[in-house]
């Protein structure tokens, strides 16, 4: 028995080791999930694709192939079956625009799933780090939380004492009401970032410590505005609006096509029939105009819409990187414990009073949530531009 408690003591020690280990971003990064927005960027490139295949080999659309038979009897003569096989053949005779719409679609290929790609990093970064700075916050709310009942017992004893009037100790269960209220919305705000954050990788559905995020990078230099324009993300959107405005072409090409190649075959009775032949379909007073008009709107509302993807996509990368350069650099988060644990110790020693105590007590706190924030709000930034940037990957 001693023997396996032995053999079994390590095994024990090193699960709980691995349990206390913080999750951190690249174990949540190397179970990510694809997002819908991942898969809705490969549907649409499938459906391009599967506009492409309509049209091969000089086809507007698949051959439709009929079969008929029926019997034939004639006065006097035996009873035989007569026999139809028609084929019609829609033409599509516009190769080049296909081909520039093939041409199109091999090139935003791999540029729209990198940027989708990115996209999906740039949230999942963003859920880990909202879902570390709402579990740091929640850290600090239970601690101050059992600090103010602390400050409470001190505050109850010095009454009992007579060293303090009794509205000292109302102040301070008035702040562990508000202490206590805080502390709730922690919890809730840390549910949900989890909640966020578990539905984009492969992590436990429960709450685990998370590691911190590390060092902020350096901001990248050089010119930033003409790197921008080298971005995947760019390319991806101005490579995807070139293949839209390719597909419209080939719809528009596709709707007006009129010829169509048609065959037959029959046997009636003992003679057999083979026709060869075109069709033409007659267009409608004003079909083809009206056509044109209706793909000259839809490309110019998609070159407006692609304007503005592009300015807003600058405005994300400029705003990202001057928030940056004027935010001053935080490398750790500052402690301000001890400072709040000191002020706890004169409370207690007689040397503060709760209405000298708590209002530095709120300050000290409110400068210690405040720091998390602007950390958070560091890597937020750098994981935009690292994003954004052709260089740099997240």
């Amino acid at each position: 028995m001693h023997r396996i408690l032995r053999g079994a003591l390590p095994c024990l020690l090193a699960l709980q080791a691995v349990a206390q280990t913080p999750l951190s971003y690249q174990d949540i990064q190397a179970k990510a999930r694809s997002t819908p927005e991942q898969w809705r960027a490969e549907a649409q490139l499938a459906e391009r694709q599967s506009q492409l295949q309509e049209s091969r080999a000089f086809m507007r659309e698949g051959p439709t192939v009929s079969f008929s038979a029926g019997p034939r009897r004639s006065p006097g003569s035996p009873g035989s079956t007569d026999r139809g096989l028609e084929v019609d053949l829609p033409l599509f005779l516009s190769s080049r625009i296909r081909k520039e719409l093939e041409s199109s679609l091999g090139n935003a290929h791999p540029l729209v799933m990198e940027a989708a790609n990115r996209e999906a990093g740039l949230r999942l970064r963003k859920a880990y780090l909202d879902a570390w700075l709402a579990s740091r916050q929640l850290n600090l709310r239970e601690m101050d939380l059992a600090l103010v009942e602390t400050w409470l017992k001190a505050s109850q004893a010095r009454l009992e004492a007579g060293a303090d009037p009794a509205f000292q100790v109302a102040l301070v269960e008035g702040e562990r009401l508000k202490a206590f209220q805080d502390l709730d919305e922690a919890r809730s705000q840390a549910a949900q970032t989890w909640g966020a954050l578990s539905s984009l990788a492969d992590i436990p559905p429960d709450s685990t410590s998370l590691a911190d995020p590390g060092s902020i990078p350096a901001l990248p230099g050089g010119n930033l505005a003409l790197r921008l324009k080298e971005g995947p993300i760019r390319k991806a959107l101005m490579a995807h609006a070139e293949l839209e405005e390719r597909s419209l072409h080939l719809q528009e090409s596709m709707a007006q096509s009129r010829w169509s190649l048609r065959g037959s075959f029959a046997k009636e009775g003992e003679e057999k029939v083979t026709r060869i032949g075109v069709a033409v379909r007659l267009p409608r007073p004003g079909e083809q105009g009206a056509a044109q008009r209706r793909t000259d709107t839809q490309i110019r509302a998609l070159r407006g819409e692609t304007r503005r993807a592009l300015a807003e996509l600058d405005a994300r990368a400029l705003g990202a990187a001057t928030r940056l350069q004027q935010a001053a650099a935080t490398p750790t988060v500052p402690d301000f414990t001890q400072a709040i644990a000191a002020v706890g110790l004169r409370l207690q020693e007689g040397r503060e009073r709760p209405s000298e105590a708590l209002p530095i007590r709120r300050q000290l706190m409110e400068a210690q949530l405040t720091s998390l924030k602007h950390i958070h709000t560091q890597h937020l930034l750098m994981a935009e531009l690292q994003t954004l940037l052709p260089e740099v990957h997240p």
